[in-house]
């Protein structure tokens, strides 16, 4: 598992960090599970600032495909918007189950917190249903550092993170690898490398 400094390292090039308290920030209608509550506290990913009105916009992380993106806590809630609830009528979705928490998403492909079990999973829309396919990561402090630590990655590549035939680089796939692999082992980092379009 990654540790609290881990993922403050990884997320910080991506937008600023403050704590976020549950008592200040949060709005939902379940308890926030103890697990968020302390990332918040603790890593706090804020984001960059949009306006007065609207806040903090969450992190935004850049990869090979669409971008990361982490919400501030105050806005943790209504990111359920979609999955756990219908985003026009605002009536609760079925097929959503009650123990998953939306913490972040790649291109509306959320991020989810098991409330059961404290892990991470990540599913893909289009495929008919909501599917439990098993936690990707331990839990959100893992998380936060592996899509940090991509988003790094792509940053330092700039340029040369494209081939001709628009596929990544090799050399900065192996990087990825490579940095990936402390925070969850090389098989791992390489299955991390190939879902997220590396």
């Amino acid at each position: 598992m990654a540790s609290t400094e881990q993922a403050r390292a990884a997320l910080a090039p991506h937008g600023a960090l403050a704590p976020q308290l549950a008592a200040d920030h949060w709005h939902g209608e379940i308890p926030l599970p103890e697990a968020i509550a302390a990332f918040y506290e603790q890593v706090g990913p804020l984001g960059n600032w949009v306006n007065e009105r609207v806040g903090h916009a969450g992190l935004t992380v850049s990869t090979a495909a669409n971008p990361f993106s982490i919400p501030p806590l105050a806005r943790l809630w209504s990111q359920q918007a979609g999955y756990r609830w219908h985003g026009i009528t605002g009536e609760r979705l079925a097929s959503w189950p009650d123990h998953w928490l939306v913490v972040a998403d790649q291109g509306a492909d959320p991020f989810i917190f098991d409330l059961r079990s404290g892990a991470i999973q990540f599913a893909r829309h289009g495929a008919g249903a909501w599917e439990d396919d098993g936690p990707l990561f331990a839990d959100i402090f893992e998380m936060a550092a592996c899509l940090g630590t991509i988003g790094q990655v792509w940053d330092e590549a700039g340029d040369d993170i494209f081939m001709d035939d628009f596929s990544v680089n090799p050399v900065h796939r192996a990087r990825l690898i490579e940095r990936l692999a402390p925070l969850v082992g090389a098989g791992r980092a390489d299955d991390l490398a190939d879902l997220f379009d590396w």
